[in-house]
């Protein structure tokens, strides 16, 4: 299995803009958890809403991929959290540019931003915010694993899956 980097924080303000601000200090394939995030964006610098402790909420750092990549790599992340959901019976679909929803309700944003240099991407920056104990939004439009499954989901181990099965398939990417 690829090794990777975890780093978990109580609060920072964007797991990816840690990341974007750091990432010369750290090897590819770093992963940094918060359990809030103050300021947490979507595209278009749309505001990701979060209650503390209620969310899984996590950037990963890829360095020095080829930018013909970029569909696989948008790819490997949209498909694998999609079947990781569907194999605990959520019908989950990808709409575009970046969110997962359950019917006409969002479940899951997926933010992903690039530096480069000529062909090479110097990093990719992949944030995830997975709607799971949550069961208020601000947004009318909003649903979480909890709503969905009626029941209290264990962000600990949800999380420890599904960076479990993304780097097993990241494996196949290579």
């Amino acid at each position: 299995m690829i090794s990777y980097t975890l780093l978990e924080f109580e609060e920072l303000v964007s797991t990816s803009d840690f990341l974007k601000e750091n990432q010369a200090y750290f090897p590819h394939m770093t992963i940094v958890k918060a359990n809030h995030q103050t300021q947490g964006r979507g595209q278009f610098d749309r505001k990701w809403e979060s209650k503390p402790q209620e969310n899984l909420l996590f950037s990963i750092l890829l360095k020095q991929m080829n930018v013909s990549r970029m569909f696989e790599i948008k790819r490997w992340v949209v498909s694998t959290i999609i079947s990781h959901l569907q194999k605990k019976n959520i019908e989950v679909y990808f709409k575009e540019p970046n969110d997962l929803y359950v019917d006409q309700q969002k479940l899951c944003g997926i933010l992903i931003e690039t530096q480069s240099s000529s062909n090479i991407f110097d990093y990719v920056i992949i944030g995830i915010g997975l709607n799971v104990n949550q069961t208020e939004f601000d947004q009318p439009r909003a649903t979480s694993l909890s709503i969905l499954l009626n029941q209290t989901i264990n962000i600990s181990h949800l999380f420890n899956d599904l960076i479990k099965t993304l780097i097993e398939e990241y494996e196949q990417l290579l």
